[in-house]
């Protein structure tokens, strides 16, 4: 694995399949060694492809594609009610100013950006434990980097745990996808003020709080999950009535 990730252009089939092999092991190792010594014997977790394989192999769930399609249903829910209590207003104004400049193929996609930097707000938690945009990341926990217009193709972002650059995912919904992975395959504990907003991302792609997770300790990692999460049936009946 650590020769093939050493390469230009590594193989990615070759890194799933060895991924594969070492699961036993890197479960075990991961409980007792710090995000450093992880990254470090198993590089290929530093491959947005490789997280994303990983965790549909833990929940036999596509993160990605079931982002996706649980925000294509929520996103218009999720905006609506942001826009009644007036929150997150910057963002909503680069999300209206992004509809107005742009070929209507593209408001679709804007629109589940826009849901997804949106949800803590409805939430009443911190956004800067999901996200930061053209900001320093203080949290040790995941956190997904954001530098420029998130709306823009000029935007870039990286995925950060314990102050080290993980992947570059290719957009917001991607990133999420990859954070929420990370969680579970480093074992972490969900980070404070972003706990609700965390499960309701876990209801959404069908991860049950009470499956089996790799679990870690040191640096951020603790030894349980958060349980609280409603079952993913329930999830876009949510009105967020309970968080006026």
């Amino acid at each position: 694995m650590k020769e093939e990730c050493k390469k230009a252009n590594p193989n990615i089939d070759i890194l799933k399949e060895k991924m594969k092999r070492t699961f036993a092991e890197r479960v075990g190792f991961i409980q007792s060694h710090s995000t450093s010594d992880i990254l470090q014997e198993f590089p290929a977790l530093q491959h947005i492809s490789i997280i994303l394989t990983e965790i549909e192999h833990i929940f036999k769930v596509d993160v990605d594609k079931r982002l996706l399609e649980g925000f294509g249903k929520a996103a218009d829910k999720i905006i609506a009610e942001a826009k009644r209590r007036r929150l997150g207003k910057e963002i909503l104004l680069q999300y209206q100013t992004a509809l107005s400049q742009e070929c209507e193929e593209t408001h679709k996609g804007h629109t589940v950006c826009a849901a997804i930097l949106l949800l803590p707000y409805l939430f009443h938690e911190n956004p800067d434990r999901l996200y930061v945009i053209d900001k320093v990341a203080n949290a040790p926990t995941p956190v997904l980097l954001i530098s420029g217009n998130p709306f823009s193709a000029g935007c870039e972002m990286s995925l950060r745990i314990d102050g080290m650059d993980i992947v570059k995912p290719e957009d917001i919904s991607m990133g999420v996808g990859a954070l929420l992975g990370i969680y579970f395959i480093f074992g972490v504990k969900y980070a404070e003020n972003v706990k609700k907003t965390l499960n309701f991302l876990q209801c959404m792609v069908g991860i049950n709080s009470n499956d089996k997770v790799p679990i870690g300790c040191g640096d951020v990692r603790c030894l349980q999950l958060p349980n609280d999460s409603q079952q993913p049936s329930h999830l876009l009946s949510i009105t967020f009535s309970h968080y006026p």
